[in-house]
């Protein structure tokens, strides 16, 4: 592996890293973790913005959360390598904020609100720059992952649709901010 590409996936490698290490040590210890999610709206549930990504209530969830990190991830730090982190890093809080403030009074659990932001700062930003790079990235990524819209709706009970309707407002606003600026990525 090429160091370039070794560094691009460093921080989504890392994070589905934690995120396995999280989940198996609840496993092996018999441990509830997800009391650490979001509570919105709570002093205890801010604690969440910052866990609730980590934390996933089955080995499906955390699959399926997984690959699609990994691979946004690497798309984000790849093409996008001069912005990536500050915007990994929006896209991790601010979606973990707006859960807290404006999610139903549950508790949000798992790594898809930044899932949906990735996916829509990728897409967004090439409908907005509208330059080929970016426009191309933007169309393989709807290809790919445009049956997500779907995950706004609140159609499946204990799903946290919230985390994926502001997630993906999130990652909206990111690529709006980004496609304004004359700098290169």
């Amino acid at each position: 592996m090429s160091n370039s590409v070794s560094q691009n996936l460093a921080l989504p490698v890392r994070m589905a890293l934690l995120m396995w290490i999280v989940f198996f040590a609840e496993a092996a210890f018999h441990l509830n973790l997800s009391i650490f999610g979001i509570h919105p709206r709570t002093t205890f549930g801010l604690i969440g913005i910052l866990t609730m990504p980590l934390l996933h209530g089955s080995f499906a969830h955390l699959v399926s959360n997984t690959f699609p990190l990994l691979f946004l991830g690497f798309t984000l730090f790849y093409f996008y390598s001069r912005i990536a982190l500050s915007v990994f890093v929006q896209c991790y809080l601010f979606t973990g904020i707006m859960i807290w403030i404006f999610a139903r009074p549950s508790i949000h659990i798992g790594a898809s609100g930044v899932i949906y932001a990735l996916a829509a700062f990728l897409m967004f930003l090439g409908l907005f720059k509208k330059d080929p790079k970016s426009l191309l990235i933007s169309i393989a990524i709807i290809f790919l992952y445009g049956g997500m819209i779907y995950g706004v709706l609140p159609t499946q009970p204990g799903v946290s649709w919230e985390s994926h309707l502001l997630g993906g407002i999130v990652g909206a606003v990111v690529a709006s901010n980004y496609s304004s600026r004359r700098s290169g990525y």
